[in-house]
């Protein structure tokens, strides 16, 4: 584990954790993490640094005051711990931005990142994370207990609703930035958040093989073997995978003009 000042070159995967109090320095921040790492850095007056932490290079970089995005917000607003989260935001006086470089192993760098993610969670001075390519804001404690039972849970984010009085979906956000298409799965069997838990349950188990989706591949929804086949979403995501019963045809897929928006849209129970 080596500081460096080379800052990561191509994809990153990011994770923010919004902090209660300001620390005093990026020394104090990595010394969470690192402390034979914090003495070298001393009082230098840096907010980022770049760390090689477990062959993944990371960048810490220490934000000061109230968190401010738009994209940040949305998050709070779409998440399943809602009230809790949107008191992290209000009281929190800093925040940490990790960024993990993907290099030539994604499953790897994922799982440094939730971990590096979950300690700084986990802390005291941890109230909240934020996975700014998932749309997924949710509390500290939850956080490090889902990186403790099972991490690829946290490396995506999944929705679920209801797209008609008979049909629900759940789809998946932040596969993307992995390498992999996202996956949605539209059902009749199955209500909103039971679909929400098999289609999450589903992916992160192919994560686990350090397997991304792929056309042809086979989940297990419900008890019953299901295959991922080239489908358009439809919460405006573009091309990804429906996940298709065995032996089914592929399902009839929507003019895009008549797709519902993902923006505002999609919450687990909701429609």
């Amino acid at each position: 584990m080596t500081a460096s000042e080379q800052q990561p070159t191509g994809p990153v995967l990011r994770a923010v954790v919004l902090l209660a109090q300001q620390p005093s320095g990026i020394g104090a921040i990595v010394d969470v993490l690192l402390p034979e790492a914090s003495a070298a850095i001393g009082d230098l007056p840096l907010n980022e640094i770049t760390i090689n932490v477990n062959e993944v290079s990371v960048t810490f970089e220490l934000g000061s005051g109230p968190l401010a995005a738009r994209e940040f917000d949305y998050a709070v607003s779409q998440s399943l711990l809602r009230d809790r989260v949107q008191a992290a935001a209000a009281s929190h006086r800093g925040y940490l931005t990790l960024s993990a470089q993907v290099g030539d192993d994604v499953f790897r760098a994922a799982n440094v990142l939730s971990t590096i993610t979950a300690t700084y969670a986990d802390h005291d001075n941890g109230l909240a994370v934020w996975l700014p390519d998932a749309d997924l804001a949710t509390t500290d404690v939850i956080y490090a207990g889902e990186v403790d039972r099972r991490p690829a849970h946290v490396w995506f984010n999944l929705m679920a609703a209801r797209l008609d009085a008979t049909t629900s979906i759940a789809h998946t956000i932040g596969v993307q930035v992995l390498g992999g298409p996202e996956v949605q799965l539209r059902t009749s069997a199955l209500d909103p958040a039971s679909a929400y838990k098999e289609l999450r349950s589903a992916v992160a188990g192919l994560l686990e093989t350090r397997t991304l989706p792929a056309p042809g591949l086979t989940l297990t929804i419900a008890g019953q073997p299901h295959v991922l086949t080239p489908a358009t979403s439809q919460i405006g995501m573009g091309d990804v995978l429906d996940v298709v019963p065995s032996g089914a045809p592929a399902p009839q897929v929507q003019a895009a003009a008549e797709k519902p928006k993902r923006k505002g849209w999609f919450g687990l129970g909701r429609g």
